[in-house]
């Protein structure tokens, strides 16, 4: 029961401001609608308002919480014991990628001619594709030991750096590829996860993210995440010169090619499961690696997952659902299917 109460105390804590937000926009949306075109019939425009104001309210969340990473990446770096000259290196690049960002947006917003549009585009290219340079030097991680070094021993012929996710980052069990430009692509592996899995099931991992590194998985994330970026970008220009058609237009190619971009994610992490299985050349090992992976997230969040009253279940069911369109990762059971369907063709 108090964990019920605390899992509802949360959710409400967390919509709270995200729907009194959405009210307020769609409030001040229709009195500046009703003042500046009188003859305006509202009942048309209720739900494109509506939606206007959530996706205003999903843009005004993002930047809040983007700001406190930022403030929060600040204050890890001041408290760590590095020297004085490291830390304001450090804190300058993020700084100066936060001056790309706006410069970048600002363009996409303001500019009017398209050598600016193109430069804006690929300034987020460039900040999108040095994203395996800023996990590396703003992710607190470490060598791999002798253990851990024995465990992803399969990646030792590749020419890629392994390091070991520490601090806050490191407390879950997950593993990822960054980098586009072969010289910066980096696989890190949480520490929990040497923790948490045996040997055999973190060379899975280790090879999972090998098939992403090796078939250049990162370049179609880079060029997904800079369409999107630039779309939704657009698309607030075209909402600040009430070009509203226009605004239509690539709100709705944002909506739709994000969950296109989502289901092109997830077909990688099958293309990376696959490439896991013949690298290790045991198809079975992959399988009961995500079994084991799937076994420990469930028992590391049995409280989040109790019963719950019916409301708590139906919103579980809602984010579930959600999560299925929009989620970079297919559920975990879907991937032991595949990679059981694979062992029964190679058998």
């Amino acid at each position: 029961m108090t964990n019920q109460r605390h899992s509802l105390r949360r959710s409400t804590t967390e919509l709270t401001p995200w729907i009194v937000l959405s009210v307020a926009v769609f409030l001040g949306c229709t009195l500046y609608l009703r003042w500046a075109v009188p003859t305006a019939d509202l009942s048309t425009v209720a739900i494109f308002l509506a939606v206007v104001s959530i996706l205003a309210s999903a843009l005004v969340h993002f930047v809040v919480y983007s700001a406190q990473h930022v403030l929060a990446e600040v204050q890890r770096i001041l408290d760590e014991e590095s020297s004085r000259t490291d830390a304001i290196t450090r804190i300058a690049v993020i700084g100066f990628s936060l001056l790309v960002s706006l410069v970048a947006g600002g363009l996409l917003i303001f500019g009017e001619s398209l050598l600016e549009l193109v430069v804006a585009v690929f300034l987020l290219a460039g900040m999108v594709a040095m994203s395996g340079t800023f996990i590396r030097n703003h992710v607190a991680t470490r060598p791999l030991n002798r253990r851990e070094r024995a465990a992803c021993e399969i990646g030792s012929d590749q020419d890629i750096a392994f390091r070991v996710v520490t601090g806050q980052f490191g407390q879950t069990i997950n593993g990822i590829a960054a980098g586009v430009f072969p010289a910066y692509k980096v696989i890190l592996i949480n520490e929990h996860s040497f923790e948490a899995l045996d040997t055999k099931y973190i060379a899975m991992i280790a090879a999972h993210e090998l098939g992403h590194v090796d078939e250049n998985h990162a370049v179609i994330s880079l060029v997904g995440t800079v369409v999107l970026t630039a779309l939704s970008v657009l698309s607030l220009r075209y909402f600040v010169q009430y070009h509203w058609m226009l605004f239509l237009v690539t709100g709705s190619a944002v909506l739709v090619g994000r969950v296109v971009f989502a289901w092109t994610r997830r077909q990688l992490e099958y293309r990376a499961d696959r490439y896991a299985a013949k690298l290790l050349e045991d198809p079975h090992q992959v399988a009961n690696g995500l079994r084991a992976l799937r076994d420990t997230r469930m028992a590391e969040t049995a409280d989040e997952q109790s019963p719950g009253r019916l409301y708590e279940r139906a919103i579980r069911r809602i984010q579930h659902c959600w999560t299925r369109i929009l989620s970079t990762h297919p559920p975990i059971d879907d991937r032991i299917a595949q990679i059981e369907r694979l062992s029964r063709n190679a058998d």
